[in-house]
């Protein structure tokens, strides 16, 4: 299964441009399978989705984007009330905070955070290995090769499993980035131990645009 693991809707994440019935217009006119959703700091769209898209086919993911100042993080759960619990602008979790059932990654390292303004610098792994499970090498909006070469660099280095997500906000950019994940996931849960053991491939679209059965392309 290829899936989004990156995306924002209106009004959760108030940067985004896509209303949350865009969003299940554009997921099920475009054949996607599974995407994740990871709002800043709020999981009220998650809520609200889930059961729509689930009609129509399409298993929805839970996540929450956090910005620290060590860079930006999505904590991915299956416990809505767990992620209820992060803020869009907060400390880095201890190790201690983080579910045993959840999953940290670290997205667009090279870039920094998006509102904690901090900057990427050489070394900065070292101070976020412990909780990090996985890194972000491909994201839709930092594809140069710069940021690209920063994501891989920390990937190896920690370790960890590599993910790609579009960090769309308008939904023709949906998709742009994804994630290939081992069949069968079906739920959070799966995503959590495909991430945890590993188990992800990041791949990157050249352009957006409508694409049948995006999940199997």
């Amino acid at each position: 299964m290829n899936v989004d693991l990156h995306t924002h809707t209106y009004p959760a994440s108030d940067c985004s441009r896509i209303p949350y019935r865009d969003y299940v217009g554009w997921c099920v006119a475009n054949g996607v399978e599974g995407v994740a959703l990871t709002n800043h700091g709020d999981v009220d769209d998650n809520r609200k989705l889930e059961g729509a898209l689930a009609a129509e086919g399409v298993l929805l993911l839970h996540g929450s984007e956090i910005s620290t100042l060590y860079g930006d993080f999505v904590v991915f759960s299956p416990d809505l009330d767990y992620l209820a619990g992060f803020r869009a602008l907060q400390d880095l979790p201890h190790a201690e905070d983080l579910d045993e059932n959840a999953a940290l990654v670290w997205v667009h390292p090279g870039a920094g955070g998006g509102r904690s303004h901090s900057a990427y610098f050489s070394g900065i792994e070292r101070m976020v290995a412990h909780v990090v499970d996985g890194v972000e090498v491909f994201n839709g909006n930092w594809l140069g090769e710069r940021y690209v070469a920063v994501a891989e660099q920390v990937a190896a280095r920690l370790g960890v499993a590599r993910t790609a997500g579009s960090d769309a906000h308008d939904a023709a950019r949906l998709m742009t980035c994804y994630t290939e994940l081992p069949d069968p996931v079906r739920s959070t849960a799966d995503l959590v131990d495909a991430i945890k053991s590993g188990a992800t491939i990041p791949h990157r679209r050249a352009t957006p645009g409508r694409r049948r059965r995006l999940g199997i392309f």
